[in-house]
């Protein structure tokens, strides 16, 4: 009995080397073949086995030699695009580059090229989205970011109506309340509260939800501790908050309220991806059953608004706005017919279907409100940040301020006045900036297709890209290739020995003329890009990401929105809720990082400039290797630790710059 069994594994050993052999033959034959620089590693980054051993496996690769493992031990870690960034490309000596592994489909393809990443993204057909690694955004029903060809063109015509420049007064006036109040309940009712802010991170996340929830579905939610009609002193003015809080009706019914339910879901979204129904709903502990509670809570809140929704589109109601679930129940081709009038049962005659199901519905809602709030409140997250660590830029952003709106009140801008202006200058420096540093994604996933080859130009070379590739646009990596960016040597203060600045928060760069700027596209005439659209009917925004008077890296050179058909549809709603939110905070104050950790207030206060130069220099390296530990599940985020901010009026300011 045992010399069967020996004889029954050695038989699946054997096949399995086997099989492992001539997969990895292949793949590298293909490769080799292909003209693309390549490396060989000994796994595929993305196998099962691999993902669920890597972090132990690689904790012991990193005791051999470095000879014996670059570079394909660097390529072995799905956060490699961001602890690398441009580094290994640099080391390569080439922008683009294969792995190659055993197994299929085993090849992957890496660039950080711009003419490279616009030949990907202009040609969706020819390197579609792998829509199998989009689970995590498909638990309530397809939509138009995990769908591709004929499927994903339904779904985008059915949501882009909504999308247009004049629903963003909207995004505009409820992000300047929300803003307020998240600084009131950091500074208290009178603006002079002075306590370290821990939740930058958690408040930038309610601010967003709370804009998508009011822009995109009218539910209106109020910031925690500001009861209806309350006055709201921030600073100089005063602003009085009149309107109800729809969610109250909302709650009634559930287990968690609005906010909480998202957040745990978000919080816990790989179990509800991972885990099959059954075992999501009876595994008894508690962080599954907490996935399972949010999973099930947010799907009801969900299906709540699409009924209000059906029952506002049957009474003819308006909702001012995007009013996203109003597009997607339009789109579906639900009639207010349709919803009241029984189905005729005389011969011939036939009820149409709808075009979207309810499922999917849900699914683009769902995807809706995670993509914008979660890439927005990053940013927002970020930009304090950086702005906190480089006071100098702090200051400049404060004095353009000062010039865009001369002291006026908040309730007194005005968007078709005064966006512009910060679309163009240091506020849209800072975000772009930040975007470049921290893009919402590491990789933008693409693929060819299986037996489908596909030719690519290569460092002026034509190549060929093999059939059943998975391709990775390495956004972190060309937001730091010097062949496309304004660069200069590295500061004193940061690494000394870097090659150049392009790993420091610089928002300058983006002001600076380069001889090797490619032609600028269509601006009106106060410098916003104008909505231009490809010649289809899909109403695909080509517009630029930046303003005419800011520097214009060359196509594929920065994609924070990806870029081309599959570009971020809700990318200017982003753009307008965060310079918003900048422009609210560093009008009137200042933000400083916490030194809590190295001295109290009152050592602060006794301090020389030498000596508060020095604590703050401690505050700025432990901020640094915090903001080195990002991680990504859906987008890059800082997910173990947290930096502590103070909030202060604009000449309290504790450290100089």
């Amino acid at each position: 009995m045992l010399g069967f069994i020996a004889v029954v594994l050695f038989a699946l050993l054997s096949t399995w080397a086997y099989t492992t052999y001539r997969s990895f033959a292949r793949n590298l034959a293909a490769a080799k073949a292909s003209g693309i620089p390549y490396v060989i590693t000994p796994v595929y980054l993305f196998s099962t086995i691999w993902l669920l051993s890597h972090r132990p496996m690689m904790r012991q690769l990193r005791k051999l030699p470095p000879s014996w493992t670059f570079p394909w031990l660097d390529v072995l870690t799905t956060e490699w695009g961001w602890i690398q960034r441009y580094e290994l490309f640099r080391k390569l000596g080439t922008d683009t580059f294969l792995t190659v592994a055993p197994g299929t489909p085993g090849t992957m393809l890496w660039t950080a090229d711009a003419n490279v990443i616009s030949q990907i993204t202009t040609r969706r057909n020819d390197f579609p989205k792998p829509i199998h690694m989009y689970g995590s955004v498909d638990i309530f029903g397809k939509n138009v970011v995990s769908t591709e060809g004929q499927v994903w063109r339904h779904h985008r015509k059915v949501v882009s109506p909504p999308f247009t420049e004049k629903n963003n007064h909207l995004v505009w006036s409820e992000t300047l309340v929300q803003a307020q109040d998240m600084l009131q309940s950091w500074l208290g009712a009178a603006g002079n509260q002075k306590e370290t802010v821990m939740t930058v991170s958690d408040d930038a996340m309610r601010l967003s939800l709370h804009v998508i929830s009011r822009a995109g579905f009218g539910v209106q939610l109020q910031w925690p501790g500001i009861g209806e009609n309350s006055k709201v002193k921030i600073g100089m003015e005063q602003k009085t908050s009149q309107e109800k809080d729809t969610t109250n009706d909302l709650d009634a019914g559930h287990t968690l309220n609005y906010t909480d339910a998202l957040q745990a879901l978000l919080h816990n979204l790989l179990w509800v991806m991972l885990l099959p129904r059954f075992l999501l709903n009876n595994l008894p502990f508690k962080r599954v059953q907490t996935a399972r509670e949010s999973y099930v809570e947010w799907g009801k809140y969900m299906n709540e608004m699409l009924q209000l929704k059906k029952a506002e589109f049957v009474s003819g109601k308006e909702t001012e706005g995007l009013d996203l679930m109003g597009a997607l129940v339009k789109g579906a081709g639900i009639t207010p017919e349709s919803l009241t009038e029984s189905p005729s049962l005389e011969k011939g005659v036939q009820i149409s279907q709808p075009n979207l199901t309810e499922q999917e519905i849900l699914g683009n809602s769902f995807v809706f409100i995670l993509a914008g709030h979660e890439t927005a409140a990053n940013s927002i997250h970020f930009s304090l940040i950086y702005l906190a660590s480089n006071p100098s830029a702090q200051r400049r952003l404060q004095a353009d301020l000062d010039i865009i709106f001369h002291g006026r009140p908040v309730s007194e801008w005005d968007y078709e006045r005064d966006l512009p202006k910060l679309f163009s200058g240091m506020a849209g420096a800072v975000l772009n900036e930040e975007l470049r540093l921290i893009p919402p994604v590491v990789n933008i996933p693409k693929s060819t297709l299986l037996d489908s080859p596909q030719s690519l130009v290569v460092d002026g070379k034509k190549c060929t890209v093999p059939g059943n590739v998975l391709v990775n646009l390495v956004t972190t990596a060309a937001h730091r290739n010097p062949n496309y960016w304004p660069t200069g040597p590295p500061s004193p203060s940061e690494d000394p020995t870097a090659p150049n600045d392009l790993e420091e928060f610089k928002p300058e760069r983006w002001f600076i003329n380069s001889k090797t700027q490619t032609p600028t596209p269509a601006y009106d005439a106060n410098g916003m890009p104008k909505p231009a659209a490809e010649t289809d009917d899909l109403n695909v925004n080509t517009a630029a990401d930046t303003s005419a008077a800011h520097f214009q890296p060359p196509r594929g050179a920065y994609v924070p929105f990806s870029e081309g058909y599959r570009a971020c549809i809700g990318r200017r709603f982003a753009q307008v809720e965060i310079l918003v939110v900048l422009a609210v905070v560093f009008s009137r104050y200042s933000v400083e990082l916490a030194v809590d950790e190295w001295a109290s207030d009152a050592e602060v206060e006794a301090m020389d400039a030498r000596q508060r130069a020095a604590v703050w220099a401690k505050a700025k390296r432990g901020t640094a290797r915090k903001m080195q530990g990002l991680e990504s599940i859906i987008t890059l985020q800082m997910r173990r630790e947290k930096v502590a901010l103070r909030v202060v009026r604009r000449g309290s300011e504790r450290f100089g710059g």
